[in-house]
């Protein structure tokens, strides 16, 4: 499989692949969640052997200081297949000149996170508690 850059995929398979992993807050409005990946600084895509839309990636940047990955996404029947490490080191490389590489998760406890956190550790990101800074937002807008 192979990571295709900066390649908006079609209205359809995007939202297949955001339900996949239960992803609704998106796929409420696919519209909207069109308009936020054309309006990205960086997409991925990764698709399988028969053309399928299996991983995607995206980031919203300046280029130059602060790098935000906003969604890393793997389908279920393709995860623990080294999708998600090859998007996340192309993204590393890609913004290794930043000075800020962030995302935000869900919280520890969730049953997400029970997953993701460990791989998000072993590809070197740290929490910010750990590195002594702090994250603000306001609360989510479902």
């Amino acid at each position: 499989m192979q990571i295709a850059a900066d390649s908006v995929p079609e209205r359809d398979e995007t939202v297949q692949l955001y339900d996949s992993v239960g992803w609704s807050g998106y796929t409420n409005d696919p519209a909207k969640l069109m308009r936020s990946l054309a309006g990205s600084h960086t997409v991925l895509t990764v698709r399988d052997p028969t053309g399928r839309l299996v991983g995607l990636a995206r980031t919203i940047s300046d280029g130059e200081t602060v790098c935000y990955l906003q969604d890393l996404i793997v389908h279920p029947d393709a995860q623990r297949g080294g999708i998600g490490r090859e998007l996340m080191a192309e993204l590393l490389r890609r913004y290794d000149h930043c000075r800020f590489f962030v995302l935000t998760t869900d919280h520890a406890d969730s049953a997400d996170a029970q997953k993701s956190h460990p791989f998000y550790r072993a590809m070197g990101l740290i929490p910010h508690e750990e590195q002594g800074m702090a994250a603000f937002g306001r609360p989510v807008n479902r």
